[in-house]
């Protein structure tokens, strides 16, 4: 008897260690959730004024884990652009804005902005309203930048020298004249005109750096190669005289004599040495030698070796035409060195080693995440139909329903959960304590679920749309329980015992239970991944409350039913 005792107490032991064991699993998952949910419970119980009252890093910081409220509930930020539609007839109008709108819509919601307001106003301005988490400066990039990158060839290092040589000499030449004309008719400057016939590779002989040389500096940026550079308090100065006319008319005469026409180029940034600032200046081929668009894919990653400007970089990969252009390009100019190019300034510059045939072109993203994710959807998307400008500085955009929209909604859900709850009480007593607390339990999975949306890349925006979603992940989570409390109530009729009725109940339920729950999973994906703006927003807080509904229901309700009728020895179960 003793040993059949024994026997007996193995599988008890190894079932109280596996009820410990789900028990410890269960407080996990709740303390993760809940930990994961705290930034949306902070955010939506804080008063504008306090968030406003943030620094900006913490406040971007609290956007960024929490689910915002929409623009609907909570309002954002507007922004207001302009274009020049003068040149189009009525109806080329029309499709300009369409066009215009659509590709903005399309690049914001790549970006994770979902059911941004566009409205074309009159004066051909427009004003885009963005959520309150956005980054403006981000958003005011995807909406100006074309995105156009192009390369070109760096023009070989004595043209340029020469270059500066006829560019000096052209400055005195218009001095001295200027003065003799002063001189001779009191006052009256004459401009000097560089034909054809004097733009080779020589030039006058001077003595001493020229007006334009004096603001020039050589550093070497990267790969041991000397470039020029601007001071950064030399640096009006050197515009002004590149978009003077006499110069312009020499680099023309310079081009005719010296082709491919070559263009001075800004880099995008400045570089630093020895406490200043210095802008480095190029000369490259004026025409395009090759053009990226339309690229096959952007992809964000770290910076290599090759890019290390910021932590981020995008890499892009041409289709098939393209990488066949590019392969054929680095070929024929192994040694030479190439200027990647985007809005009218050279974001890279790279040694040609030999032929690229694998198409890939890398660029710098920035320091941060985000910046490399909003220049990755402007390249991958197509650039605007019309050149845009910012009028104004962001401002605030009041919701659309009236301000304290979002505490409205709020109030009134907390109003419908309560009587929800207090129904389920009268109806099933100490049973309906039990769905009140899984409740709770609920609201925090599904705002767990949320948040690893978010982490995954993907910002859902707590709208009106995902409201009806949370509302029917609500009623199903309801209509669930219902069902199993009635299931038992109907089962619990039987002369067998509480316990017996309980897990036999549970072991019928729980496969329709995971069925229903896996085909409400399955619909919400299929809306994200189809739909758009609305659509996206419902299926994605859809999606967390069906995941949030079947944590609580196979964790919480099962395991605690479990427990009440096998350790707790409950001889009645109050339905």
């Amino acid at each position: 008897m003793a040993n059949r005792a024994a026997l007996g107490s193995g599988p008890e032991r190894n079932s109280t260690i596996l009820k410990r064991i789900s028990f410890l699993v269960f407080l996990a998952v709740t303390l993760l959730g809940a930990v994961l949910v705290s930034p949306t419970i902070r955010l939506w119980f804080s008063s504008p004024e306090s968030i406003e009252a943030l620094a900006p890093e913490e406040r971007k910081a609290l956007y960024s884990q929490s689910t915002v409220p929409g623009i609907d509930l909570a309002g954002g930020y507007r922004l207001a652009v302009s274009t020049d539609l003068s040149r189009f007839t009525e109806r080329g109008r029309t499709r300009a804005v369409e066009g215009l709108v659509e590709n903005w819509r399309r690049r914001l919601n790549a970006f994770g902005i979902s059911e941004p307001v566009i409205t074309a106003r009159e004066n051909d301005t427009f004003e885009i309203v963005v959520p309150l988490s956005a980054d403006t400066g981000l958003i005011s990039r995807i909406i100006r930048e074309s995105g156009e990158i192009t390369l070109h060839l760096f023009k070989d290092g004595a043209e340029v020298q020469a270059l500066r040589q006829r560019i000096d000499d052209a400055l005195r030449e218009r001095t001295s004249s200027a003065a003799a004309t002063s001189a001779g008719n009191g006052g009256q400057e004459s401009a000097i005109t560089v034909g054809p016939e004097s733009a080779g590779s020589g030039g006058s002989a001077s003595t001493g750096p020229g007006e334009f040389s004096a603001l020039l500096a050589s550093i070497t940026v990267e790969e041991g190669i000397g470039d020029i550079a601007v001071r950064e308090d030399n640096l009006d100065a050197v515009q002004a005289i590149l978009a003077d006319s006499t110069v312009q008319a020499g680099i023309r005469a310079f081009n005719l004599a010296n082709p491919p026409a070559g263009s001075f180029a800004w880099a995008s940034v400045p570089v630093e040495r020895g406490g200043r600032l210095f802008h480095p200046l190029y000369f490259i081929n004026q025409d395009i030698d090759l053009n990226v668009q339309p690229v096959a894919s952007a992809v964000v990653s770290d910076a290599s070796v090759t890019v290390n400007r910021g932590a981020y970089a995008v890499r892009l990969f041409l289709q098939d035409e393209g990488r066949e252009s590019l392969a054929n390009l680095s070929s024929a100019n192994a040694g030479n060195r190439v200027a990647i190019k985007m809005n009218d300034q050279v974001y890279v510059k790279l040694s040609i080693q030999g032929r690229i045939p694998d198409g890939r072109i890398e660029v710098p993203g920035g320091d941060s995440l985000e910046e490399a994710r909003a220049l990755a959807v402007i390249l991958e998307s197509e650039s605007p139909p019309l050149d845009v400008a910012l009028l104004d500085q962001p401002a605030d955009a009041p919701s659309p329903l009236g301000e304290g929209a979002a505490d409205s909604a709020a109030g009134a859900g907390a109003i419908g959960l309560g009587l929800l709850c207090a129904l389920f009480v009268i109806r099933y007593r100490a049973a309906g304590l039990l769905f009140v607390m899984g409740m709770l339990h609920f609201l925090i999975m599904t705002g767990a679920v949320l948040r690893l949306w978010n982490i995954a890349g993907i910002a859902p925006y707590f709208t009106l749309a995902g409201a009806v979603g949370l509302l029917g992940a609500v009623l199903v989570f309801s209509s669930v329980h219902l069902w199993i409390f009635e299931y038992l109530r109907a089962e619990s009729g039987t002369e067998s015992s509480v316990r017996q009725d309980v897990m036999a109940s549970l072991e019928k339920i729980r496969p329709v239970l995971v069925w229903t729950h896996v085909m409400l999973l399955l619909v919400s994906v299929s809306l994200v991944v189809v739909g758009t703006d609305a659509v996206v927003n419902f299926g994605l807080v859809l999606f967390s409350g069906a995941a949030g509904s079947l944590l609580t229901c196979m964790c919480w309700t099962n395991m605690l039913l479990s427990s009440l009728v096998a350790d707790w020895q409950i001889r009645k179960l109050s339905v």
